[in-house]
């Protein structure tokens, strides 16, 4: 019988004061919390057109339908006020060889993170985020309906398996976080030859502007050693900058990309991004994104003489409402150009997209 109450008592608990956490509901354990549940959700509904035209003849695709964007699976277990872990599982819409399906379950998270020194220096071991993407899309906050610029033009990885340490220094004032990782990304957790640096530090002078630098340098999990034979030798060397200004109702930001990635995606690129948004009232906001990203692709490391500068164009607007907290509804156009396609002066590819993007969370 007493165990049948302490059950009901416990269920009672949990009932009447999951609520009370924003982003996720907790279970608790001998009246603290000790498990926290979390789960985000992006599900779009899209008319897509693409247009190529090489060597003067064009083709055109159309697409119309529904896309599951991601769904995520969080599980964080506090030991106590300084030592955590989390698992995170990724669902999304692709193909994997051998696979069968179309729908597929990925690892994304998976690490240990402790304060070594309070908020000063902390320390993350496992599947963890890199410094950069995670970060910058906290400040963007749309990412259901438009990755970050490092993301979508395939820089960097969001997460990666490896050693992280992080924190504020100066009262807050300066945050900065390094990691030494595979290089692969979670998709690819396996070792190669070598290791990649990942580092970003942000300074925060006045309340609501960001001014934040970035530096990868690594092998993107490419280099290998095999028979007394080195290969892929070369790496990649990618810098960033963003400023950004907010406050909880609207946030402009600012970002400039140098990448060279001799190991993985063999390409020289500039890349600029303007973007913004803000609530109007009522649940009502706008939301906005411009990038442009000009390349070369190297050759055995060098730009070969004569050889055409591809640039890419992106261009998103979206009205967004949110009915209820944890649900945001966003319509939205998406247009991106590729002018110089694969370096060929007057092949041009162009996508648009008009629909309806949302994100739900609990």
């Amino acid at each position: 019988m007493k165990a049948i109450i302490k059950s009901i008592a416990a269920i009672a608990m949990f009932a009447f004061t999951a609520p009370a956490f924003a982003g996720g509901v907790s279970v608790y354990d001998n009246g603290e919390s000790k498990l926290k549940l979390s789960g985000k959700v992006f599900v779009d509904v899209t008319n897509s057109k693409s247009d190529t035209t090489t060597a003067g003849v064009t083709s055109t695709t159309k697409t119309q339908g529904f896309n599951l964007g991601r769904a995520y699976l969080t599980g964080k277990y506090y030991f106590n006020s300084d030592w955590m872990m989390r698992i995170t599982t990724d669902v999304a819409t692709e193909t994997a060889a051998g696979l069968g399906k179309t729908t597929n379950v990925y690892l994304k998270y998976a690490y240990l993170e402790g304060k070594l020194y309070g908020k000063a220096l902390e320390m993350r071991l496992g599947v963890s985020h890199n410094p950069w993407i995670d970060y910058e899309q906290g400040l963007w906050k749309h990412r259901y309906f438009s990755k970050v610029s490092s993301d979508e033009f395939k820089y960097d990885d969001s997460a990666d398996i490896g050693i992280g340490f992080k924190g504020k220094l100066a009262d807050g004032l300066i945050g900065y976080w390094v990691t030494a990782v595979n290089g692969g990304g979670y998709g690819n957790l396996t070792k190669s030859n070598g290791i990649d640096y990942k580092s970003r530090v942000s300074i925060y002078p006045i309340e609501g502007l960001t001014i934040d630098l970035g530096y990868n340098t690594g092998y993107r999990g490419k280099k290998t050693f095999v028979a007394n034979v080195a290969t892929n030798p070369l790496k990649q060397s990618m810098y960033q900058i963003m400023v950004t200004y907010g406050t909880h109702d609207f946030r402009i930001g600012a970002n400039y990309i140098s990448n060279k990635d001799k190991a993985s995606k063999n390409i020289d690129a500039k890349t600029a991004a303007l973007w913004g948004w803000a609530n109007v009232g009522n649940g009502f906001g706008v939301v906005g994104r411009y990038e442009q990203e000009k390349s070369n692709t190297l050759v055995a490391g060098a730009i070969p003489a004569g050889q055409a500068k591809q640039k890419r164009t992106r261009f998103l607007a979206g009205v967004s409402y949110d009915p209820t907290k944890h649900v945001t509804f966003t319509l939205g156009y998406i247009q991106d150009k590729t002018t110089a396609l694969a370096h060929v002066v007057g092949d041009v590819a162009k996508t648009t997209q008009i629909g309806v993007w949302s994100q739900y969370t609990y």
